[in-house]
Order: structure tokens, then sequence, then C-alpha cells
């Protein structure tokens, strides 16, 4: 799976939108959209550890 079908998934299940995620992680929001839609296929090790952070996930849970 990529990372944008696994955050897409976690952020419907937990009902959360990119904004709320941007707010709670530090992540701007820009980026979070990019991964989402696929335009940033690789984020970097930072903005994927402080994703999964906010969510309470490892980076391989994120990632798998």
């Amino acid at each position: 799976m990529k990372i944008n079908d696994n955050l897409n998934r976690i952020l419907k299940e937990r009902n959360i939108n990119a904004r709320i995620l941007s707010r709670g992680s530090g992540v701007p929001h820009e980026n979070i959209y990019k991964i989402l839609k696929e335009k940033n296929k690789n984020p970097g090790v930072y903005t994927v550890k402080k994703l999964a952070d906010y969510l309470g996930l490892t980076i391989d849970e994120l990632i798998k």
C-alpha cells in the first residue's frame, strides 16, 4: 500500500480532515494535500514522523 492510501483510510476512519491533521501535527496542510493526492509520493522522514506521532502510529504502520 502507498502512504496516501493509508493516510486517506486512517483519516476517514477517524473522521479527521487534512486541516485538523495539519494543526495537530505541525505539517503544512499543503504538504498533506500533496501526499493525499499522490503529488508527493515520497514525503520526507520528518514529515512522516510528525504525521505518525499525531495519529499515534509508528512510521511503519503509516507507510506500509
